[in-house]
């Protein structure tokens, strides 16, 4: 009985340990998103803002392996298609950057920060 007992609390802390871990790790990428959408907004040069489109860009990849359910009965693409949609954004403001051209660049990102937007209203981490 009371291995029993002791194995059914261990099961059930393991599943709330990943689930910690899995909630934390999503809220270190959008905070690790947020920051660096600031830093590039903010560099005044090419390398400071390549640096914040790969931190970015991180974050949004390791994002897409969690997925999240929508919460909207509205058909929406899903949380791993807007990672998509988020990371083809940065590497074109990559390339934008790449070529000298910073002030488009950052007009490029404006469009991250709607994907962003559009991620916030149709789904809850």
């Amino acid at each position: 009985m009371i291995k029993k007992t002791l194995a059914t609390v261990m099961m059930l802390s393991s599943f709330a340990f990943s689930s910690t871990v899995m909630a934390a790790g999503l809220s270190d990428d959008m905070k690790a998103l947020g920051k660096n959408y600031k830093a590039f907004n903010q560099a005044e040069n090419p390398q400071a803002a390549t640096t914040a489109l790969n931190n970015m860009r991180t974050a949004a990849v390791h994002s897409k392996q969690y997925k999240l359910a929508a919460n909207t009965t509205d058909k929406v693409a899903t949380s791993s298609a807007l990672f998509d949609q988020i990371i083809v954004e940065i590497d074109k403001a990559k390339v934008l950057v790449q070529a000298g051209k910073l002030d488009e660049a950052k007009k490029q990102g404006k469009k991250i920060a709607e994907l962003r937007d559009q991620g916030h209203k149709y789904y809850t981490h």
